[in-house]
């Protein structure tokens, strides 16, 4: 016996939605999950906003490694997920998901921190980010038709649903510009992730005299598909 919990989330999804739906977990996503307003991540050009990276063994949290970046657990894609929109975010029945993470993105500090690569779903719904492959290509697609992230060129742009637009629920976007957003944020452990390597310069322009965020931006030019 394969014990296992999606039959039964389904279950309860068809009876919520009706057992005419085809595609209830699909559904599901499209109805619970948050991404952020595409003027607000348009204002990082698609790039990170740190130089930071989940931790691995035996590195130390909230430290800046011996390769310059800044490891943590899931702190600095929440804080700067939190910083750049209006709405609170509940954080006993969400999860932040990282749209492109399932391959070990979480360890690049070019997807850790990028906004275009974050989205807030319901904790019960937020495995399938990573284990789901239908998932994880609908989220990806919606990466793309909001912000045209396409890091991998791996979307196929004939096979998105041209109503899957419309059917994005965005969080409230900031009354201020993003980087003055940010720089009123003064916790000590992402102080220490800007001095590692930080996306803008005090003017709210990309700072990429900054040797991280000059190899970011070579990266994301060489990366660039479609426009949405």
């Amino acid at each position: 016996m394969i014990i296992e919990g999606s039959s039964f989330l389904v279950a309860v999804l068809r009876k919520y939605y009706g057992l005419e739906e085809p595609h209830p977990i699909r559904r599901a996503v499209l109805d619970s999950t948050y991404f952020l307003h595409p003027d607000v991540v348009g204002e990082t050009r698609g790039l990170p906003i740190v130089r930071a990276r989940r931790l691995s063994s035996p590195e130390s949290k909230n430290t800046v490694a011996t390769d310059g970046d800044f490891v943590s657990d899931n702190f600095p894609p929440d804080y700067v997920f939190r910083a750049a929109m209006a709405d609170k975010r509940n954080q006993g029945s969400t999860q932040l998901s990282h749209i492109y993470g399932g391959n070990g993105e979480a360890r690049d500090t070019f997807f850790y921190t990028n906004l275009a690569n974050l989205c807030l779903m319901p904790s019960f719904l937020a495995k399938l980010a990573d284990t789901d492959e239908s998932t994880v290509t609908l989220l990806k697609q919606c990466a793309y038709v909001l912000y045209g992230f396409n890091p991998r060129l791996e979307v196929n742009v004939q096979s998105v649903a041209p109503d899957l637009r419309g059917r994005l629920k965005l969080a409230a976007p900031l009354k201020k510009p993003l980087h003055r957003a940010l720089a009123a944020c003064w916790d000590a452990k992402f102080l220490r992730a800007k001095a590692a390597g930080y996306l803008f310069t005090p003017e709210g322009t990309v700072n990429d005299t900054d040797p991280w965020v000059a190899a970011m931006v070579t990266r994301q030019k060489a990366t660039i598909g479609a426009p949405p």
